[in-house]
């Protein structure tokens, strides 16, 4: 796996979690649109869109920004032909159905749907990492951002007397 923090970083260990999931379903299925109902995602897909920008990621990114038009104009290219394009294109506000009412349907139709709840990467870039309790207090405490998540983990992980890591 490259090292994204190299290159500007992707941001903290719950996002370097997430790229990793990322990249694998992309090099597994190619176009890869990712659903973001709530929008969770939109600064870290903006730093990957950075980070491709840089050589820092593997795949090409395009996102939704309020305009069909401008990401078909930027998918222009890209997809068709016989080569298995690498891609992720993110649609915040946009779910299974709502994306059927847009002219996006043929490419989510080609390509496969990604969705990650914030708490489910939470679950899974934690396990491991700090205490089950630790990681059921973080996401009692509501709705957290991706960034917060990030800021949580990481200082978790630095607190050495807390991790899993201690207890063994």
């Amino acid at each position: 796996m490259t090292n994204t923090s190299a290159i500007g970083g992707i941001g903290g260990p719950v996002s370097e979690a997430l790229e990793a999931d990322l990249r694998t379903w992309v090099r597994k299925h190619g176009i890869v649109v990712w659903l973001d109902l709530d929008g969770h995602y939109t600064a870290m897909v903006d730093r990957l869109v950075e980070l491709r920008s840089q050589g820092g990621v593997p795949y090409q990114v395009k996102a939704y920004r309020g305009s069909h038009l401008d990401l078909m104009l930027a998918l222009e290219g890209l997809v068709g032909g016989t080569e298995k394009t690498q891609l992720v294109i993110h649609l915040p506000g946009f779910n299974e159905d709502t994306v059927r009412q847009t002219p996006l349907l043929e490419l989510y139709s080609a390509g496969v749907r990604y969705r990650k709840r914030l708490d489910t990467l939470v679950n899974e870039a934690a396990s491991g990492r700090v205490r089950p309790e630790q990681i059921a207090a973080f996401q009692a405490q509501g709705s957290p951002s991706l960034e917060a998540a990030d800021a949580w983990l990481s200082a978790s992980i630095a607190d050495g007397d807390s991790g899993i890591g201690a207890q063994l």
